[in-house]
C-alpha cells in the first residue's frame, strides 16, 4: 500500500499528467487498505479524470477502490464484484496445549483486552462487537458503490452480500459501464481530458536491478 500511495501522491501533483487509467488487478484484501488508497485516489480525481480497466480480477478490495472513477472497463471474464466484508479471529490456546504441552495465561488491564489475543475463545459480547464492526464496514462499501456508481442502496445490498461477478454480468448489473480493455479506457482518459497528443506514463515505477 505504501507505494501505491506515495505514488498516488505523485500523480496528483504533477500538473503534467492530465488523466490517469487505473490498471486494477487484484483479487482483493484489507478493508483498510483499500479505503486509504481510495482516498487518493478521489484527491486525484478533484482534479483529473481516473478511468479503470480491470484485469483477470477486480473483486472486493480491487472494486472498493474502482468504483467511484469516470467509467470502469472490464475484459467479459473479469472476475469483480465480491461487494462483502468477513473478519477472522484466530484461537490457538488449545493447540498449543494438545500438541506443544504449552500452557498460555493472560495479564488484563481490561476484560476484553486481550479479545484479539488468539489464546481463548471470544465471548457472546465480543462476538457481538465483532459482528458491528463488520456490518458498519459492509454498509460503508455499499454506500461507496451506490455513490459511485449511482446506484439505489436496496439495489447495490440484492447485488452485493460477496457475490462475484464475471466483466459480462457486470454490465448487466451496472457495475461496469462496458467491456473493453487497456486501450479502450486510455482512449476515454484521453477524450474526458480533451488531449489527443499524449505520452503514456506508468506508476509506480518498476524497479531495476
Amino acid at each position: 500500500v505504501k507505494r501505491f500511495y506515495h505514488s498516488l501522491r505523485k500523480i496528483e501533483a504533477d500538473s503534467a499528467i492530465k488523466a490517469v487509467v487505473l490498471r486494477v488487478s487484484s483479487p482483493g484484501g484489507d478493508a483498510q487498505a483499500a479505503e486509504i488508497l481510495n482516498k487518493e485516489i478521489q484527491r486525484i480525481r478533484a482534479k483529473k479524470p481516473v478511468v479503470v480497466s480491470m484485469g483477470e480480477y477486480a473483486a472486493s478490495g480491487g472494486y472498493w477502490i474502482s468504483a467511484n472513477s469516470e467509467k470502469i472497463y472490464a475484459d467479459r471474464n473479469t472476475i469483480t464484484g465480491s461487494i462483502g466484508v468477513f473478519s477472522l479471529a484466530m484461537n490457538y490456546g488449545k493447540a498449543l496445549k494438545k500438541h506443544l504441552d504449552i500452557n498460555t495465561a493472560a495479564i488484563n488491564t481490561h476484560k476484553h483486552s486481550d479479545m484479539f489475543g488468539g489464546i481463548r475463545a471470544m465471548d457472546n459480547a465480543e462476538v457481538e462487537f465483532m459482528q458491528t464492526q463488520v456490518e458498519t464496514i459492509y454498509t460503508k462499501f455499499m454506500l461507496l458503490v451506490s455513490n459511485g456508481r449511482g446506484l439505489e442502496i436496496d439495489y447495490v445490498d440484492a447485488i452485493a452480500q460477496g457475490r462475484v461477478w464475471t466483466g459480462a454480468d457486470g454490465v448487466n448489473i451496472k457495475i461496469v459501464d462496458e467491456i473493453g480493455g487497456i486501450k479502450d479506457a486510455l482512449n476515454y482518459a484521453a477524450l474526458c481530458a480533451n488531449v489527443t497528443d499524449y505520452a503514456i506514463e506508468e506508476f509506480p515505477k518498476s524497479k531495476t536491478a
